[in-house]
């Protein structure tokens, strides 16, 4: 199965929402599958997966992950609060029915770095196996999760088939990653998707759907082709030059959502 899910992101932006524009459009646009950016304390907590959870019934959406805060901390306090943070979002995602959690690092060489990364999985991952839920970290441009060697100190470092890679298209362009260098080496451990447009490879510069230059086809292709199940998740990025101070609208959405629903698979 490869479902086509749309992250409220797209509709709501960084800001705490409560999400109303999520469901006003995703419905209209016809999507099924959502993931949840619970970056503000009003999205984390098990009062909101309640009311999320009814809201979804009711407009007919279904919950496949919950987006987090970055990976992080300078000291062993700091990682202390990220363990329960990430424990939190495991908790949250089975509140909410689904077995995912996304989330990135800091920028490049801050809060920890990568070893920061690496303890706090070594102490969520037991509770990740005990609730079967996939732990995928999404890569960034100049941030901690950012390069084909990143990813394979993690791990080298960290055993567990509920820790992944979550592909964002974009800043891997935008990184100057080459995304089938980074399938050959690590497809294998890839269990999200990320399709967002960025105009420009070594550049970061996203922009809305069909006007940039990253190939989304050819890696839902490749990731098909070895076999991946899961979800694709798009992401219309607020950082849009273009966009900046304006929301999307649905027509906005419905680009992507034309572009790569010929490849979902029952």
């Amino acid at each position: 199965m490869l479902g086509l899910a749309c992250s409220t992101l797209s509709c709501d932006g960084f800001g705490d929402n409560d999400f109303v524009r999520t469901f006003e459009i995703m419905p209209k646009v016809g999507f099924r599958y959502v993931e949840f950016n619970c970056w503000h304390p009003s999205t984390i907590t098990p009062h909101k997966m309640i009311d999320l959870k009814r809201r979804c019934d009711e407009t007919g959406l279904k919950p496949i992950a919950v987006y987090g805060n970055g990976f992080g901390g300078a000291n062993h306090q700091e990682i202390t609060r990220d363990v329960g943070y990430k424990i939190r979002m495991i908790e949250a995602a089975r509140e909410l029915g689904c077995r995912r959690i996304v989330a990135t690092g800091a920028a490049r060489g801050e809060a920890g770095g990568l070893d920061a990364i690496i303890k706090t999985l070594k102490e969520i991952v037991p509770a990740a196996e005990q609730y079967d839920t996939l732990i995928c970290l999404e890569n960034h441009a100049d941030n901690n999760l950012e390069n084909i060697d990143d990813y394979k100190r993690i791990f080298d470092a960290v055993s567990s088939d509920k820790v992944g890679i979550c592909i964002d298209t974009g800043h891997f362009d935008a990184a100057g990653v080459d995304l089938n260098d980074l399938i050959d080496s690590l497809g294998n451990y890839v269990n999200h998707l990320h399709l967002k447009e960025n105009k420009g490879f070594g550049t970061k510069e996203f922009t809305k759907f069909g006007e940039g230059t990253t190939d989304n086809i050819n890696v839902i292709k490749r990731m098909t082709e070895l076999g991946f199940k899961g979800y694709m998740s798009i992401e219309l990025s607020p950082e849009v030059e273009s966009q900046k101070g304006v929301p999307f609208e649905a027509d906005d959405l419905m680009i992507p959502k034309k572009m790569f629903e010929p490849y979902e698979i029952p």
